[in-house]
C-alpha cells in the first residue's frame, strides 16, 4: 500500500531522534548530499530530485518539467524552541526557471506549524549563497530545511550545503590549555595550579615524581561574589603545607598532602586581586606580595596580615619574593618603577639593591635566596648579587654576575651551584667561581618551578604538547623529559577572536596562549570542549585579521607579530617583535622612540604586503606606537601621540588611520592621562609621516577611539559612545553622533578595547558593531542604529562567509545571524 507523501514525511522526520537541544550547531544529516539522497525525503510530489554532481560539486538535482510541485526536506527535524529565530542557509545553481529555500517548523506530532521562504530567480549562472529565516511559532519542537520548485515553475536547480542555525547560537568553549602558571614541590609530590576562567573553576594536581603519573586532581572553591579564576603563586611551608596564592580575589589557600580538598585562608588584605609571590619563613609562617598596592603580608598563626602597603614608595606590584630565614629579611622584587627591596622583618628597615643600570625596567620579575646569594631576575636578565651590610645598617648589593637571555625561573643551591635554562639549554652557575656554564640538555618545557627530589634536579612546566616533567641528574649528566598524562584540561578564555582566509573563526587563549579553530555551522554536538584541539605555539593573542590572503596574530607580551598561511604548517612565523624595539628609559619625549611595546590590539595592512600593529607599551610607560613591518625592509616602530596608546587602525586611499587611548599600560597612575583627549591620526607611507586629524568639537576630550574601519572610503570610528565619520576626501565630519554612554572611568580595561565595526556583503546598506554589552547595527545613510542583542559579557566581534557575526563571552564563541 502506498502510504501518503504527507504521511510518509511525518514518519520520516519522527523516524530518528532530534539532536540534542545542548547541541552548538544543528547539523542537518547529509547537508552536503555526499551519501545522495539519504536524510531527505520527498515533501510534494514523488520524483523529479536526484543526486548527482555538477559543476564539481556533488549536489541535489531538482529537475521539474511539469505543473507539479517537487522538494526534498531534511529529516530528521532538528530540535527546535519556540520563538527563536532560524536561518537556513544554501548554495544553489538555478540552470532554467527558479528555485525556492523554506525553513520549516513541526510540533511534537510532526505537523507543520510554520515557515519562512526565500525566492530565487534564475538562472544564476553559478553557485549562489541563499538563506530563508522564519520565527518557530509556538508549540515547535522541530525545525528542518525544504529545497523546492512550485507547481508554477518548470526549470532545473542544483542544491549543497544546506546549513541550519538559531539566531544568537553558543557554540561553547574553543580554547583547552594543559599549562600550570604556579609551582611547588612537597614530599616526593610536585603541585601543579592549573588556571581556569570566570566560569571553570582553577585546579590543583598533585604529580608523583617517581611515577611522573598525577595521584590527585582538586578544584579551587570559591563563591559567585568572590571568583577564583587561576593563581601565579605557590610554595610549601617548613611543615610541608602547600600553600597557593590566587587572582582575581587575592585568596591564600592552603594544602595539606594527602588529604581531598583545599582551603580557603581568606582574602590577602585591602583587597587587592593578584597575590603574584608567596616564600616560606621560620615555623610554617608564609610571606607574600601582591597587586595592586605593591602590598607585602604573613600568613601566621591562621591570620593573614599586612605588613607593609605600599612596601616601596608608590609601587603596585610585589611581582617576585624570597626569605632569607636566618636573617628573617625578606627580597620582594616590586614595580612598575623596577626595585629590589630587602625587608627586615623584625626592624622594618628597607633597602633597594637593584643595580642603578636596571632601574630603567618595569619590574623585578622573578627573586630567588640561596647559597647565600640573591638571584634577581630583570627582562631575562639574571642578576647574581651579594648582598652587604653598609656601616649604617642599610644594606646594598654587588653584582658577582650578569647573565642574558635566561627563563624567569631558577633552581635552590646544591653542591656549590644553582641551575636554570638560558637559550634553550641548562645551564649551572658555579658559586664559588662566579662562573656558568652551559650544557647540552635541552629541557623542551617552559618550567615554572625547580626542586630537588634526592640528587636529582626536577622542574614542571608546559610545552606544546602539555604538562612535561623534566629531571637532571648532575652526577651522571642524564637528562629526561616526559609528557604527564591525566594532568587537568581546562577551559581558556578567549581573548582575540578574527576570521581567516580560509572562512574558519580563529580564537586566541587569553594568558596561556594557544589558538582556537572553528568552521562556521558544523561544529560538533559537544559545547564543553573545542571542535578541534588547541594549537600550541603562540603566547597571549591581542587582535587577529586576515590580510592579503593572509592570517596575522598580534600577541603578548612584548607586541610579537606572526603570519600563517592556512595552506602552510602551522606554528605561524614570527615577523616583528615590538618589544625588542626603542629603549627602556625613552617615552616618546623630546624626540625620543617610542619604549618597548607589549599589547597589540590593533592590525592592519596595505596591498603591498605592509603590516601595521597598533599597541600599548610595556608596564609603567604611557607611549604606544604603531609598528611597521615590510616584506622588503624588516620592522620599526614609530612614536604617534606622546602618552597615548595606539589601540584602533584601518587602511584607505594609501594610508593608515589611526585612534589613540588616554590609558597608559599596566602600573601607570593615573591609569587615565587627566584632561588628555584621545586621537585620530594618520600615516602616509610615501611621506613616511603621521598627521593628527583634530577632533571636532563635540567629541573633544574622548578618553579612547576604541574602533576605527573605511566604510566606502570614509573612515567610521567611536570615541567612548560617539560615532563619528571622517572624510579624508574633504577633510569633513559628516557624521558625529552619540549612540552609547560610555565611561572608561569605572572600567579602565575597556579604554584599550571596547567598539569594533563590521561591514557585510550580505548587508551592503548598513554597519554592524559592538561596544560594551552590545550588538548592533547603523544604516549608512541615516546613522540610525538598532540594537540587536544585549548580552552581558559581550565583547569582540568577526564575520563569516555567511554574513553572521561572531562574539565571545568568557571562555565560550557565539554566532548571531543578520538575517
Amino acid at each position: 500500500m502506498r502510504i501518503p507523501l504527507a504521511l510518509a514525511l511525518v514518519l520520516a522526520l519522527l523516524a530518528v531522534p532530534a539532536i540534542p537541544a545542548q547541541a552548538a550547531d544543528l547539523k542537518i544529516v547529509n547537508g552536503g548530499f555526499g551519501q545522495g539522497l539519504t536524510g531527505w525525503a520527498d515533501s510534494h510530489s514523488p520524483g523529479g530530485a536526484a543526486a548527482v554532481t555538477w559543476q564539481g560539486r556533488t549536489s541535489a538535482r531538482i529537475a521539474d518539467a511539469d505543473a507539479k510541485a517537487y522538494g526534498l526536506e531534511s529529516t530528521p527535524g532538528l530540535a527546535a524552541t519556540a520563538n527563536t529565530r532560524y536561518v537556513v542557509f544554501a548554495k544553489v545553481w538555478v540552470d532554467t526557471g527558479s528555485a525556492d529555500l523554506y525553513v520549516r517548523f513541526r510540533g511534537s506530532s510532526g505537523q507543520l506549524l510554520g515557515s519562512g521562504s526565500t525566492h530565487v530567480a534564475g538562472p544564476t549562472g553559478g553557485w549562489a549563497d541563499v538563506q530563508a529565516a522564519g520565527t518557530a511559532p509556538t508549540g515547535t519542537t522541530a525545525v528542518s530545511a525544504l529545497v523546492y520548485s512550485g507547481v508554477a515553475n518548470q526549470g532545473t536547480a542544483y542544491w549543497d550545503d544546506i546549513l541550519i542555525s538559531k539566531a544568537d547560537t553558543d557554540l561553547g568553549v574553543q580554547l583547552q590549555s594543559s599549562v600550570p602558571n604556579a609551582t611547588t614541590f612537597a614530599g616526593g609530590q610536585v603541585y601543579g595550579l592549573y588556571t581556569g576562567t570566570a566560569e571553570t573553576n582553577p585546579q590543583l594536581a598533585a604529580i608523583d615524581v617517581a611515577t611522573e603519573t598525577v595521584t590527585k586532581k582538586i578544584t579551587i572553591p570559591d563563591t559567585a561574589s568572590s571568583p577564583t579564576v587561576g593563581g601565579w603563586a605557590a610554595t610549601t611551608a617548613t611543615d610541608g603545607t602547600v600553600y597557593l596564592g590566587t587572582y582575581p580575589n587575592s585568596k591564600l589557600y592552603s594544602y595539606v598532602p594527602g588529604q581531598s580538598a583545599v582551603t580557603d585562608l581568606g582574602r590577602a588584605e585591602g583587597g587587592y586581586s593578584v597575590i603574584f609571590g608567596l616564600a616560606p619563613g621560620a615555623n610554617g609562617k608564609i610571606y607574600g606580595g601582591s597587586y595592586n598596592g605593591g602590598q607585602y603580608f604573613k600568613y601566621d598563626n591562621g591570620k593573614i596580615s599586612s605588613i607593609a602597603a605600599p612596601v616601596w614608595g608608590t609601587v603596585e606590584y610585589v611581582r617576585s619574593i624570597a626569605h632569607d630565614p636566618v636573617a628573617n629579611a625578606s627580597y620582594l622584587g616590586v614595580g612598575t618603577n623596577a626595585a629590589l627591596i630587602r625587608f627586615d622583618n623584625v626592624t622594618g628597615d628597607r633597602s633597594d639593591l637593584l643595580p642603578p643600570a636596571y632601574a630603567v625596567n618595569s619590574m623585578v620579575g622573578g627573586v630567588t635566596w640561596t647559597g647565600g646569594r640573591l638571584f634577581a631576575w630583570v627582562d631575562r636578565t639574571l642578576l647574581v648579587l651579594d648582598v652587604i651590610k653598609n656601616a649604617d645598617g642599610t644594606y646594598r648589593s654587588a653584582v658577582d654576575a650578569t647573565i642574558t637571555d635566561v627563563d624567569l625561573h631558577i633552581s635552590d643551591a646544591r653542591d656549590g651551584k644553582v641551575w636554570f635554562v638560558r637559550d634553550g639549554y641548562l645551564c649551572s652557575y658555579d658559586l664559588a667561581a662566579k662562573t656558568w656554564q652551559q650544557t647540552t640538555v635541552q629541557p623542551g618545557l617552559d618550567v615554572t618551578a625547580y626542586g630537588w627530589v634526592g640528587d636529582t634536579l626536577v622542574g614542571l612546566g608546559a610545552s606544546q604538547d602539555g604538562t612535561k616533567i623534566f629531571k637532571y641528574a648532575p652526577a651522571t649528566g642524564q637528562a629526561t623529559t616526559h609528557l604527564v598524562p591525566n594532568t587537568p584540561v581546562l577551559p581558556a578564555a578567549i581573548n582575540a577572536l578574527g576570521a581567516g582566509p580560509d572562512g574558519r573563526i580563529y580564537t586566541g587563549g587569553y594568558l596561556t596562549g594557544g589558538t582556537g579553530v572553528y568552521d562556521p555551522l558544523r561544529g560538533d554536538a559537544d559545547d564543553t570542549a573545542p571542535d578541534t584541539p588547541t594549537l600550541a605555539g603562540l603566547t597571549q593573542t591581542d587582535s587577529l585579521k586576515t590580510i592579503n590572503g593572509k592570517l596575522y596574530f598580534g600577541t603578548y607580551p612584548s607586541a610579537r607579530l606572526y603570519e600563517y598561511d592556512p595552506a602552510g604548517p602551522w606554528p605561524p612565523t614570527k615577523l616583528y617583535e615590538g618589544g625588542h624595539a626603542g629603549d627602556k628609559a625613552d617615552d616618546c619625549a623630546n624626540g625620543d622612540d617610542p619604549p618597548p611595546q607589549d599589547r597589540p590590539y590593533a592590525l592592519a595592512g596595505s596591498p603591498d604586503g605592509t603590516i601595521y600593529l597598533g599597541t600599548v607599551p610595556k608596564y609603567g610607560k604611557r607611549s604606544g606606537a604603531l609598528n611597521i613591518w615590510n616584506p622588503g625592509a624588516g620592522g620599526r616602530t614609530l612614536c604617534v601621540v606622546r602618552d597615548q596608546a595606539v589601540v584602533s587602525l584601518a587602511y584607505a586611499g594609501g594610508k593608515v588611520y589611526g585612534g589613540t587611548s588616554t590609558r597608559g599600560a599596566l602600573g601607570v597612575t593615573p591609569v587615565l592621562e587627566p584632561g588628555a583627549s584621545a586621537a585620530l591620526f594618520d600615516y602616509d607611507p610615501v611621506k613616511d609621516a603621521v598627521t593628527p586629524h583634530p577632533l571636532p568639537a563635540a567629541i573633544t576630550n574622548r578618553q579612547a577611539i576604541t574602533a576605527v574601519a573605511e566604510v566606502d572610503g570614509k573612515i567610521w570610528g567611536f570615541a567612548e559612545g560617539w560615532l563619528f565619520v571622517y572624510d579624508p576626501a574633504s577633510d569633513t565630519w559628516p557624521t558625529v553622533k552619540k549612540l552609547f554612554t560610555v565611561d572608561y572611568t569605572q572600567d579602565t580595561a575597556r579604554a584599550w578595547r571596547d567598539a569594533n565595526l563590521v561591514t557585510i556583503k550580505q548587508d551592503p546598506a548598513s554597519v554592524y558593531g559592538s561596544i560594551g554589552d552590545q550588538l548592533f547595527k547603523i544604516d549608512k545613510a541615516t546613522k540610525a542604529m538598532t540594537v540587536l542583542l544585549t548580552a552581558a559579557g559581550m565583547d569582540g566581534l568577526a564575520t563569516d562567509s555567511f554574513g553572521n557575526l561572531y562574539y565571545k563571552i568568557g571562555e565560550r564563541l557565539h554566532r548571531f545571524t543578520t538575517s
